[in-house]
Parts: structure tokens; C-alpha cells; sequence
């Protein structure tokens, strides 16, 4: 069943945590690695809402918490506009490129964050494979 951006993002997180603990590659990935990540998705000119920021827990190779939330502390973060998102969830554009090229932004310690680059990538293939419908 296909959940709705971002008109049920707290449905579309619930559902990539779910991929997430399901995936034996993350927690491979992820094993001894414990971080929160804040992902913002923001306005654009096909989507004029409020913004849209989760809160994504990794502890150990699993990932006991994604929610939606505004105000906590956090390891990592990754901004962009809703169409760039929305791109990168069809495959149609890559985290390598939407960071170096433009048009996210991240926060936090870049060299840990390369040196777990395949949990990183493991966290995007999940939100990938959730069945997802864009409604803006």
C-alpha cells in the first residue's frame, strides 16, 4: 500500500523505519554505530508547506526511533527542498550528487559520516523501497 508525501509523512516515516529494522544489510552496516539524524524536507515551488524534519535514530545496526519532530539534538543532518527529495526517492538522483552538486545541504562531522557511507546508503535505499506517492 503506497503512503502519501507529504501529506502522510508520520506514516511514510513509520513505514522506513520498518524497511530499515528489516534489513540485514543496514544493520551489517550500522553494527557499532550509533547516531540521530535530522532530515529536513523543505518548500519548493511544488510544494508549499510546512517543513517537513524526522528524527532518525541508528544504534548498533538498528533503528530504534524515526519520528517526526522539530527541536532535538542531533549527529547528522541532511536539508533539501521537497522536488530534490522527491528525485532522489525515485532514483532519479543520486545523495552523492544532490550534496556535491547542490541542492542539499548537510550538517555535522563529514569524515565520520564517509566512514559509514554504506549505512548512510543503506538508510536511502530503504526510504526507497517504501511505496510512496507524491501528492505535491
Amino acid at each position: 500500500m503506497s503512503t502519501t508525501l507529504p501529506d502522510a509523512a508520520d506514516e511514510w516515516v513509520s513505514q522506513w523505519r520498518a524497511e530499515l529494522t528489516d534489513r540485514a544489510a543496514f544493520a551489517e552496516a550500522a553494527a557499532d554505530f550509533t547516531a540521530t539524524f535530522r532530515f529536513e524536507i523543505t518548500p519548493d515551488e511544488s510544494y508549499d508547506g510546512e517543513p517537513i524534519t524526522i528524527r532518525l535514530d541508528v544504534a548498533d545496526g538498528d533503528c530504534p526511533a524515526a519520528t517526526l519532530d522539530e527541536g532535538f539534538d542531533y549527529d547528522f543532518g541532511l536539508r533539501g527542498p521537497f522536488e530534490a527529495w522527491k528525485a532522489m526517492l525515485q532514483d532519479e538522483l543520486s545523495v552523492t550528487d544532490a550534496v556535491m552538486d547542490g541542492p542539499f545541504t548537510v550538517e555535522g562531522d563529514t569524515m565520520a559520516l564517509l566512514q559509514r557511507q554504506e549505512a548512510v546508503a543503506e538508510i536511502v535505499r530503504a526510504a526507497r523501497d517504501v511505496d510512496t506517492t507524491f501528492s505535491a
